[in-house]
């Protein structure tokens, strides 16, 4: 394997390039959310890859994560990097390592064992359903998801649902407001969109698009 690693704002994480996908571009999407994590939120972050986000939360915040992976060599590179916080001279909040629990499997199976309402902020950078997914409209939005983590926010948590959009869709985003009002007017439950941000390009004209909501 090809294993690299990479520093952003001071915090390091492992990189396996053959195995697992990793974006430098989006280190400005993860400051600006960890600038929003209060102190002692606990917080979920769904497809977590190598972890990256996970870090930067819990090394710049008072935080606990539970960061959720299903590839293996991902999950591997995130406990490696997860290793190498206490070792971080940079980071901000000392025993970030020990607020941070990693785990390997499915999103949807893990999510059926949490306890509703235990999590004031989830992260949800959700995987593409092939080329069509999005304006193209042959995926479901990840409406499964939407459903698995929807009881685990506490009253007034909030969600960063990330989504696929085309570039003529932003900014308002109607199809992905759409997609989460629907799940949740059929769940009983009200929702309040806080912020729609562009975080990146993943093909000609098509964008990943983040949408806070609560």
């Amino acid at each position: 394997p090809l294993v690299t690693s990479h520093m952003e704002y001071g915090i390091k994480c492992v990189v396996d390039l053959n195995g697992t996908f990793f974006s430098t571009r989006m280190g400005p999407e993860r400051l600006r959310i960890c600038q929003q994590v209060a102190r002692g939120e606990n917080v979920l972050a769904l497809f977590c890859g190598v972890g990256m986000d996970a870090m930067q939360i819990v090394g710049r915040t008072e935080a606990k994560v539970l960061a959720v992976e299903l590839n293996p060599i991902a999950a591997e590179c995130a406990r490696r990097g997860q290793k190498m916080l206490p070792r971080n001279k940079t980071v901000k909040c000392t025993g970030g390592a020990d607020r941070l629990k990693i785990v390997e499997g499915d999103a949807l199976e893990v999510m059926s064992t949490l306890c509703h309402e235990s999590f004031d902020r989830i992260l949800a950078p959700r995987p593409k359903e092939g080329n069509m997914d999005g304006d193209l409209g042959t995926g479901d939005g990840g409406v499964d998801f939407l459903r698995a983590l929807l009881p685990l926010l506490k009253n007034q948590g909030e969600c960063h649902w990330y989504d696929f959009a085309a570039d003529w869709e932003l900014p308002q985003c109607d199809r992905t407001r759409q997609t989460i009002e629907d799940v949740c007017k059929d769940m009983g439950l009200q929702m309040d969109v806080i912020h729609v941000a562009k975080v990146g390009s993943i093909a000609k004209r098509q964008m990943r698009i983040c949408m806070d909501f609560r």
